[in-house]
């Protein structure tokens, strides 16, 4: 067995598993290992630095972008304050002691970001708005309120243009509240006294004083109102009463005062009502009045017709009914004259002359009871009487000639020739002058009518009836002459000249009392009169 020598320096170095393959190749898989090696001093520090500085870099970017993020996107409690002050704003709410108003949260937002663009464009908002609000409140009468907002717009340095010239409106609306307060006072007292409206001292002229210095003030204006209510009970008496005019004219001053009173519906209302009762009854009366006069009651149909007009005085048929009665007196007159009772003939005539005075008819009558008169108590006889009867024919002519045929009363050619006739009822002069002025009479009827002289057409038409009331042609011309008037009346209808128009129907009604037209035409106008 050799032994083993301890290898010295000088050997080569021979690793064990090299003559062992097992040993080699449990070497080879095991990694070598490098044998570290100092560092060097100068490039450790040169590391270090680098690394601070890359550190340092990255913490100064953070914070750089945080400040450009909160520029461009406010935080959540930022952006809830401002989205609270718009909604408080559009709500109006422009402050508040309790933080809500839009002012408050305006500026607790600009609190937190004194550089927020919105917040400060929405207090400027309030400052116009508390402007806007403190106009309305002037106008309203509201003049604390007024002057708050204008203290917060100015506080909010609102323009002060702007501001100024709010002021100067609050200015001049309180320097008049103590001149409203006066007339307000002043009219109470004046509803106390009972003066309502019964002049210039009365309450709703001292009212109406207070309106045009304050058109829209609120205290003013209930005021007005509950007077006009005040005024409206008085409409119940006065219907009570049958006072209907009364009525009207109190229900059209309130309506000239305030048209959209909230009591006006119902006066009319009422008003409506009795008007169609009085019309109800007053047709009633008038179908009465036409049947007695129909019978010849004469009086009895004059006093109804007066029933008629005691309470509606321009009644169109009352007015035309009473001057049917006077006709209906002068033909009275007339056969009674005609049978020598010259008695009863001048009392006929002198109740015809009470209605209707006027009425041409009525002066031919008389003339002819004087001839009468004067033949039976044998004035005119022998030569004597044909002179005279020649006179008044050659009056007549004249008075022909001078184209008076029925005017004026005692000088016409009407007058003159009943005068003849009375005198020489036989005479063949007589009768050829009567039969020249009936066909003079006929053309006056027909000129008036082309030329549109309906009052001259009808005093021939009535001088026709007196002298020859059988005539054929006479009812043509009383329909004729009756619808022309009525197309007159139409006429000034229109034109809204309702008082010409109502003796246009008139003397239509005269003419023909019972024609369903004329009815028809009086009832337009007094709807028409309704309506003023």
């Amino acid at each position: 067995m050799s032994e083993r020598r301890e290898p010295s320096l000088g050997d080569p170095v021979i690793d064990p598993a090299i003559d062992d393959p097992a040993r080699t190749a449990l070497h080879l898989a095991t990694p070598v290992r490098a044998t570290p090696r100092a560092p060097r001093r100068g490039t450790a520090i040169v590391g270090g630095v680098l690394l601070a500085l890359l550190v340092a870099g990255g913490i100064a970017l953070v914070h750089w972008r945080g400040a450009i993020g909160a520029r461009l996107v406010s935080p959540a409690p930022q952006n809830r304050l401002v989205q609270q002050a718009a909604a408080a704003l559009r709500a109006g709410r422009l402050t508040s002691p309790d933080g809500r108003g839009a002012r408050e949260l305006y500026e607790a937002a600009m609190a937190r970001d004194p550089d927020d663009l919105v917040a400060r464009e929405g207090l400027a908002k309030v400052a116009n708005a508390a402007l806007a609000q403190a106009q309305a409140a002037i106008d309203g009468g509201r003049f604390d309120q007024a002057q708050q907002d204008i203290d917060l717009a100015r506080a909010l340095s609102a323009p002060v243009a702007a501001v100024n010239r709010v002021d100067a409106a609050l200015r001049r609306k309180t320097g008049g509240v103590a001149r409203i307060a006066e007339l307000l006072d002043r009219a109470a007292a004046a509803v106390d006294a009972g003066h309502l409206d019964d002049g210039d001292d009365s309450a709703l002229a001292i009212l109406q004083q207070a309106v045009t210095l304050a058109p829209d003030n609120a205290v003013v204006l209930e005021r007005r109102r509950a007077l006009l209510g005040r005024m409206l009970d008085g409409l119940g008496p006065r219907l009570a009463h049958d006072d209907l005019d009364g009525a009207r004219q109190l229900v059209d001053r309130v309506a000239a005062i305030d048209p959209g009173d909230l009591d006006l519906p119902e006066a009319r209302a009422r008003l409506a009502d009795a008007l169609q009762r009085r019309q109800q009854a007053q047709a009633a009366l008038a179908r009465r009045a036409d049947a007695a006069l129909r019978g010849g009651r004469l009086d009895e149909a004059d006093a109804l017709w007066k029933q008629v007009l005691a309470t509606s005085p321009d009644d169109v048929r009352a007015l035309a009914g009473v001057r049917a009665v006077a006709e209906a007196w002068v033909q009275a007159g007339n056969r009674h004259a005609a049978r020598m009772d010259f008695a009863q003939a001048q009392i006929a005539f002198a109740k015809a002359r009470a209605l209707a005075p006027d009425l041409a008819s009525l002066h031919a009558a008389t003339q002819r009871l004087r001839a009468l008169r004067m033949q039976r108590s044998g004035l005119a006889h022998g030569g004597h009487d044909k002179g005279q009867v020649a006179a008044l024919l050659a009056a007549a002519e004249q008075a022909i000639a001078r184209d008076e045929l029925v005017d004026p009363p005692g000088d016409s050619a009407y007058d003159k020739l009943h005068q003849a006739a009375a005198l020489a009822p036989g005479d063949a002069r007589v009768l050829a002058a009567n039969h020249r002025f009936i066909a003079t009479v006929v053309s006056c009827i027909q000129r008036g009518l082309t030329d549109n002289r309906l009052a001259r057409a009808s005093a021939c038409l009535d001088a026709l009836a007196a002298m020859q009331p059988t005539t054929p042609s006479l009812p043509l011309l009383r329909t004729t002459l009756a619808h022309r008037w009525l197309d007159y009346a139409d006429e000034r209808i229109g034109a809204g000249e309702l008082d010409v128009a109502a003796r246009a129907v008139e003397s239509a009604r005269r003419l023909l009392p019972h024609d369903a037209a004329v009815a028809a035409m009086a009832l337009r106008i007094r709807q028409a009169r309704a309506g003023h």
